[in-house]
């Protein structure tokens, strides 16, 4: 077995307010306080094997503790265990779990996070009635996907075993080195069975209906869908894992839907606020301490599955008819877009863009966009999209940026479309419901990994919107995951990058930056651009 504690984690990027402070506590070191946050929605659940939300997750990520973490350098550390080891062929781990963690519902309940826990947490993830979402995120867990498709319908043949209480083992169908930062994602995290069992089905819906093995423990939760006075989640330091003060402040209170958050922030109503474009740009000329990410990749996407962009060649025909070079962006917060993956993405150590060496989209050829333009003719009717809508973010700067290139449409190819502005939310609904021909839309990963972007077009995974379905590319993630090789992985990957962009499936254009502004003297409150989640163990207020 060959043993890794510590491990420097150069797969997750990790934003964070400040450098680490010392975990002692006193009356004058900043700990002990309460910190605020507003979140945009209520919560679905916070039952992690099924939460797919962002509100759940802000809310999960504080209350639970899954078996490794990231610090506030961006290393993978130990959490919930304290240890592991890889086997040489890099299929089963080996995890010791630490003595001192507990769970804790604020009330009653009471009992030490085991192995078990984890390997109910698994197999709740997996059996077919759970229904998560996440579950096929994953399938290199050995058995995992027969058992999520009722192939395999005896649950214990699950590679995920307790060797005993404070020994786990997870055995992979092959090798995934991102596998380790995919246990600090939220469908990782643990699940007491007696206490699931004991709340009748309704597991992480309410406030009495979930316990928290983390750094915090939820004390209220108040919604009324009616009202926007006291819609509010109120969090305490779980004392039973606070050992040598490692918790530092006394509780948060995360307010839902406030109306504006912006202002809340200012005013220090809210210690932290995440936000882009516009806003983003006010709050750096005002010197506000912040963090910048650029993990968000902007672009249009199509709807393959019917309509006028079923039709591939319509969508290669504005795919090339594109002037990268005559479109000028000069906000602060927005880059060209060098392909689907962001420059800041990695492979091992390594930057994916690197090792791929190349850049990817379809670069403007006049003649590529008419030739293409003539091909789809032959088999959809001009009319047919005729009064087109793409819908774009209600952000100045891209929609400027997309008005010129919706100019470039109609004066080379004569293709004429209305620009709609939505809002967050209505933006969120269209691309859900899939009520759009095409539409500008972020691509974003929920870990440092080229796999956590291009899944987004996998046929087995979530939040396909475009309806793209090729089994060679499904093929090609698959390999490119479980290559031993760095360079062989990113060529993999490349391949299918371009398969998306080929089939002019999404055009990416712009590689907009995440900043996490914080209150004056707020330290050590970490943000994870990936899953974004605001985490506050380490917060103090000086």
């Amino acid at each position: 077995m060959k043993f890794k504690k510590n491990i420097k984690n150069a797969v997750l990027f990790i934003l964070i307010g400040a450098l680490p402070l010392i975990s002692s506590c006193n009356k004058n070191d900043g700990s002990g306080y309460i910190f605020k946050y507003d979140i945009a929605a209520n919560p679905v659940t916070l039952d992690p094997q099924t939460a797919t939300d962002s509100a759940s997750y802000e809310i999960i990520a504080n209350m639970f503790e899954g078996l490794l973490r990231v610090d506030n350098d961006g290393n993978l550390q130990s959490a919930a265990a304290e240890s592991y080891a890889i086997s040489e062929d890099g299929l089963i781990y080996t995890f010791d779990l630490r003595e001192n963690i507990y769970w804790y519902d604020g009330d009653k309940f009471e009992a030490p996070c085991t192995a078990d826990d984890f390997v109910f947490a698994f197999q709740r993830l997996f059996r077919p009635s759970t229904k998560s979402k996440s579950a096929s995120g994953f399938f290199c867990i050995k058995n995992s996907e027969k058992i999520n498709k009722g192939v395999i319908e005896d649950i214990s043949e699950l590679g995920v075993k307790a060797l005993d209480e404070k020994t786990l083992e997870i055995t992979l169908d092959s090798p995934n080195p991102s596998f380790p930062v995919m246990l600090t994602t939220v469908p990782a995290m643990p699940c007491n069975r007696e206490f699931y069992e004991s709340s009748n089905g309704k597991y992480g819906l309410y406030g009495g209906s979930v316990a928290s093995n983390g750094a915090f423990y939820l004390y209220r939760w108040s919604y009324d869908r009616w009202s926007s006075d006291n819609n509010n989640i109120i969090m305490r330091a779980n004392i039973k894992n606070n050992s040598n003060n490692s918790i530092s402040p006394r509780g948060l209170n995360f307010f839902i839907e406030e109306e504006d958050s912006y202002q809340n922030f200012l005013n220090e109503q809210s210690h932290v606020y995440i936000t882009s474009g516009a806003e983003a740009i006010r709050l750096l000329d005002l010197g506000f301490e912040n963090t910048e990410s650029e993990t968000k990749i902007l672009g249009v996407l199509f709807n393959t599955r019917t309509g006028s962009f079923a039709n591939e060649s319509l969508r290669q025909a504005l795919a090339y008819c594109i002037q990268r070079e005559a479109t000028a962006i000069n906000a602060v917060g927005y880059r060209k877009a060098k392909g689907i993956i962001p420059n800041s993405i990695n492979i091992g150590e390594e930057y994916y863009r690197k090792l791929a060496d190349k850049d990817c989209f379809l670069p403007y050829d006049n003649l590529s966009a008419k030739n293409a333009l003539e091909k789809a003719l032959e088999s959809v009717n001009k009319n047919s999209w005729s009064g087109l809508t793409l819908y774009v973010p209600d952000d100045d700067v891209i929609y400027e940026y997309i008005s010129d290139i919706s100019q470039m449409w109609q004066s080379e190819l004569n293709f004429y479309c209305n620009i709609k502005r939505l809002s967050d939310t209505d933006h969120d609904r269209v691309l859900q419901n899939g009520d759009f021909d095409f539409i500008v839309t972020d691509i974003s990963g929920n870990f440092n990994s080229p796999y956590s972007y291009l899944s987004s077009f996998s046929s087995s995974g979530g939040g396909n919107y475009s309806g793209f379905s090729d089994p060679s590319f499904n093929e090609l993630l698959s390999k490119a995951e479980n290559s031993a090789s760095e360079k062989e992985s990113a060529e993999l990957y490349y391949l299918a990058e371009r398969k998306i962009i080929d089939s002019a499936v999404f055009i990416p254009l712009l590689n907009q930056s995440e900043y996490a502004f914080f209150a004056e003297d707020c330290k050590g409150i970490v943000y994870n651009p990936f899953t974004k989640t605001v985490v506050f163990k380490e917060a103090k207020k000086l």
